[in-house]
């Protein structure tokens, strides 16, 4: 048999004690998390056109799948626009909306506007970042298993067919507790 020390036994003792109170209360937040759509084509539109609407569905989510599994948090933040090819600024935008959607046809989540400039867009060359219209929670979306966007240029569209990368970035925050 081996035996207790008496501050052992005290501390077990008060340890259970404390229902109520946990051993260990972790909150981290993340940096940015983005998920990247590469080399996105965009054709070329008709003289005069005013307005472009894009889509896509981002179907691999494994990059954040250990953050939907934990007790956390993710909101939408911000999105960037790089044009890669065929156009070498976005001077030309003057509104962008961009729209969120889970991929599931059967999802109950409604699609929300979170990115949003409209007449105060601010392109810096081949690149326009847009931040969050709100803070919405986007563990929903991710938990989906897809990610439908909605891209909504308006401005005068150009002539010729170009590409861009686009990210869509989240900030998270993670909990973690261990009680007695």
């Amino acid at each position: 048999m081996y035996p207790i020390s008496r501050s052992a036994f005290v501390l077990g003792i008060g340890l259970l004690a404390l229902p109520g109170c946990p051993l260990l209360d972790l909150e981290v937040d993340a940096q940015e998390v983005c998920l990247t759509y590469p080399n996105f084509q965009v054709p070329a539109a008709p003289t005069g056109q005013t307005s472009l609407n894009q889509s896509f569905v981002f179907d691999d989510l494994s990059a954040i799948k250990d953050i939907t599994d934990l007790d956390a948090s993710l909101e939408f933040v911000r999105a960037e626009i790089r044009a890669t090819s065929g156009t070498q600024s976005f001077d030309f935008i003057h509104s962008v909306h961009i729209v969120v959607a889970s991929g599931d046809p059967d999802s109950a989540l409604l699609p929300m506007t979170m990115y949003n400039c409209d007449g105060d867009c601010v392109p810096d060359g081949d690149r326009l970042e847009i931040p969050a219209a709100v803070g919405a929670d986007a563990i929903g979306y991710l938990r989906s298993n897809s990610i439908k966007i909605d891209l909504d240029f308006v401005g005068q569209v150009p002539t010729v067919a170009w590409t861009m990368d686009i990210d869509v970035c989240m900030k998270a925050r993670a909990s973690y507790t261990v009680s007695p």
